[in-house]
C-alpha cells in the first residue's frame, strides 16, 4: 500500500514539474511533439508574390517580418469537454505572410489550419501517441461575405495521425482541404502551379497573453483579422462538428452555409461556384470530395441558379456597401 501511494506521488510530482511555458495545463513537451506531428502539408503557388510564409522578429510587438523562410507557428489548447467524453486539444497552425497581395491587398496577412485532437488511451495523455485527430479545418476569408472556411472529419482525408494536406490560394493565402475547393468562394482564389511548402520545425506561439518563443508581436493591432482572434476562440463548435457528423463520410462541411447564396450571388453564376446552392436547399452546406466528383452534383443546381444570380447582383453589391471592397479581403 504504502509503496502505491510512494509511486503515485512521484508521478503526480513528475507530471506537475513538467514545464508549461504558457501555463495552460498542457506540457511544452506534449505541445510540441503533436504541433510537430500534425504540420500539415502546404501546397502554395510557385509565383506567390510574398513568396512563403514568413518568420517574424520575436521580442518585438510590431510584426516584422525576418525571412520569407516558410515558417509554420503553431498553438496547442486545451478544450473543455463534457464529464465522461474523453479529453481534447484543439490545435492551430498559421501560416503568416509579409503582405495580401490579391484584390484589396494589404501588408501582412495571417491564415491557418486547425485540428481537433481526441485522447485515445486515457491512461497515457502525456503521450503523443494517445491521441488523433477526429477533425480538420481551414480558413478561407473567415468574417467576410466570401468566407469559404470548412471542414472535415480527419479520416475523409487521410489525416488522423499526421498532418493534412492544405491547398494555399495566390495572393490572398485562403487555405483549402481539396485543390477543387480552392474555386468555391466568391471567385478571387486560384490555387495553380502549386509546389509543397518546406518547412522548418514549427514555432509553437504559446497562449494570447503569455507568448513562447518571442511572439509578443501576436497580439498586435496590425494583424487582419486580427490574428488574436483566431487565436483565442474554437474552430470546431459543436454545431458544426454535429453537422459534419450528419454528412456522408466523403463530405466537407461549409463552416458558414449561410453565406453560400451570397457568395454565389457575387460571383454572378460563374461555373466556378458549382458548390453553391441557393433557396436554403440542404445541399449548401456541404461538397463531396470523393474521386473526381467533387461539386458536380452541386454544379447542376447553381447552373440553373445562374441566371437569377446574375439579375440579383446589383442588389447585392448596394446592400454589401458598393461593391468589391465589401466582397473581398
Amino acid at each position: 500500500m504504502h509503496l502505491l501511494l510512494l509511486l503515485f506521488l512521484v508521478a503526480t510530482t513528475s507530471f506537475a514539474q513538467a514545464p508549461d511555458s504558457d501555463r495552460d495545463g498542457l506540457s511544452d513537451a506534449l505541445e510540441n511533439a503533436l504541433l510537430q506531428q500534425y504540420a500539415p502539408r502546404l501546397e502554395i503557388s510557385s509565383d506567390d508574390c510574398s513568396v512563403r510564409p514568413a518568420s517574424f522578429t520575436p521580442g518585438i510587438a510590431v510584426p516584422t517580418a525576418l525571412a520569407d523562410d516558410g515558417t509554420l507557428y503553431g498553438q496547442a489548447m486545451q478544450r473543455h469537454v463534457a464529464a465522461g467524453a474523453p479529453r481534447e486539444i484543439e490545435l492551430h497552425y498559421y501560416h503568416l505572410w509579409r503582405r495580401d497581395c490579391g484584390r484589396m491587398g494589404h501588408p501582412l496577412d495571417a491564415e491557418h489550419v486547425a485540428t481537433l485532437l481526441r485522447l485515445n488511451d486515457p491512461a497515457k495523455p502525456t503521450e503523443p501517441d494517445s491521441w488523433h485527430a477526429a477533425y480538420w479545418y481551414a480558413a478561407a476569408h473567415e468574417d467576410t461575405v466570401c468566407d469559404a472556411s470548412h471542414l472535415t472529419r480527419a479520416s475523409t482525408i487521410g489525416a488522423e495521425t499526421r498532418g493534412a494536406r492544405v491547398w494555399v490560394s495566390t495572393g490572398k493565402h485562403g487555405s483549402f482541404l481539396t485543390e477543387k475547393m480552392c474555386t468555391h468562394g466568391c471567385g478571387g482564389d486560384r490555387c495553380e502551379r502549386t509546389v509543397e511548402l518546406k518547412s522548418p520545425p514549427v514555432v509553437n506561439l504559446g497562449e494570447l497573453h503569455v507568448p513562447m518563443n518571442g511572439a509578443v508581436w501576436s497580439t498586435s493591432p496590425n494583424w487582419p483579422g486580427p490574428l488574436s482572434d483566431k487565436m483565442l476562440r474554437s474552430d470546431f463548435l459543436p454545431e458544426r462538428t454535429a453537422r459534419v457528423d450528419s454528412l456522408r463520410k466523403t463530405d466537407v462541411a461549409w463552416a458558414n452555409p449561410a453565406k453560400r447564396p451570397a457568395q454565389a450571388a457575387i460571383l454572378g453564376g460563374n461555373s466556378a461556384i458549382d458548390g453553391a446552392v441557393v433557396g436554403g436547399d440542404s445541399t449548401g452546406k456541404a461538397i463531396s470530395v470523393a474521386g473526381d466528383q467533387t461539386g458536380d452534383a452541386l454544379g447542376t443546381a447553381a447552373h440553373k441558379t445562374g441566371h437569377a444570380l446574375g439579375k440579383s447582383w446589383h442588389a447585392v453589391r448596394k446592400a454589401l456597401g458598393g461593391g468589391e471592397a465589401a466582397a473581398a479581403k
